[in-house]
């Protein structure tokens, strides 16, 4: 299993609170997402806690093909099915680029990941959505780089989508915050020091 359950524990806590989350259960899937993250997962090994919490925001277990809403403001909210088709078909489809693993840098708040050459471009994902995936899975799977502003893992028939930022060529990053990006980009972050 590459899904953390305390991880997605701890994230659909959060989302709660700071934004909402959707889930939408099917006869043999359990997705959720939030407003930076995505996860799909089978339903026989969806986490047990993570199930608790929905059960608990919603007070009831969600039912087949009927997406809610979930946020801290009012009572849980039905989505319409073919708003959340949209919204899950977002996360995971897109133009396909690199394939990224995790470097030993961490860069304001994000983790970094490079391509798996070396010296090449660097992408950034906040650490704390990061605690969705197992460490040791974190660590060593390869990631597909999707329509350059997010990071899917799969394996196991799980999903997960995360957010990511390439401050080197993004038009909202502060000049310097370009310079160093770029720099960190100029090097092969995988290398250790002997």
């Amino acid at each position: 299993m590459i899904i953390s359950e305390s991880g997605l524990n701890r994230a659909i806590k959060d989302a709660k609170r700071y934004g909402g989350y959707t889930v939408v259960m099917e006869a043999d899937t359990v997705a959720i997402y939030a407003q930076e993250w995505f996860i799909k997962c089978p339903r026989q090994k969806f986490p047990r806690k993570a199930l608790a919490t929905i059960v608990e925001h919603i007070g009831t277990i969600p039912e087949d093909g009927v997406p809610m809403t979930v946020t801290k403001k009012g009572d849980p909210q039905l989505v319409m099915a073919e708003a959340a088709e949209d919204d899950m078909t977002h996360w995971c489809t897109g133009q396909s680029g690199d394939q990224v693993t995790m470097v030993p840098v961490i860069m304001q708040g994000y983790q970094i990941f490079q391509t798996q050459e070396g010296r090449g471009a660097c992408w950034g994902v906040p650490v704390m959505h990061l605690d969705l995936l197992e460490r040791v899975d974190a660590e060593h799977m390869t990631a597909d780089v999707i329509d350059n502003d997010r990071l899917l893992w799969h394996g196991e028939g799980e999903a997960i989508v995360i957010d990511a930022v390439r401050k080197a060529t993004s038009g909202w990053a502060r000049a310097w915050e370009r310079v160093v990006w770029e720099a960190l980009e100029g090097v092969d972050l995988h290398r250790e020091e002997v």
